[in-house]
């Protein structure tokens, strides 16, 4: 196994190949290459070439961050490909703060993935600190 992490964005084809593998929503070619190009950061996993994981974090570019698509292939899972995306992309974004500097990691997590992403600090919502995350989806018919 030839695993490679690279700071770049797959190309449109892989991510939505990727995002069918894992059963992720399929995203029109604007939306997807949207999502791509207007990321903060990109980590891409490559076996020989071949993308087979990936993490993105979209933000404000001050305190804001929110962690997405958090995937490996099932072919590759289950083989510490997902932690490493998690701790590279944690060191990184710790790595964009001066002495001092306090920045907050979002992200959804799948039902059941919450123990995954509690190794790496993250706490689950609501708690007795902070009230539940939440969200919406929006379709234009």
């Amino acid at each position: 196994m030839a695993i490679e992490y690279i700071d770049k964005a797959p190309t449109l084809e892989e991510y939505k190949e990727m995002r069918r593998a894992v059963n992720f929503m399929v995203l029109s070619d604007r939306i997807a290459s949207n999502a791509l190009n207007n990321a903060f950061h990109i980590t891409t996993v490559r076996d020989g070439g071949r993308a087979i994981g990936m993490i993105r974090v979209l933000s404000d570019g001050s305190y804001a961050n929110f962690i997405t698509d958090v995937m490996v292939i099932p072919e590759y899972q289950r083989r510490g490909i997902g932690k490493e995306l998690m701790r590279r992309t944690v060191e990184y974004m710790k790595s964009t703060l001066e002495p001092g500097e306090t920045i907050v990691l979002y992200l959804m997590s799948a039902i059941g993935k919450e123990p995954f992403y509690k190794q790496f600090g993250f706490r689950e919502r609501p708690n007795d600190v902070w009230g539940a995350g939440m969200s919406q989806w929006i379709t234009r018919k």
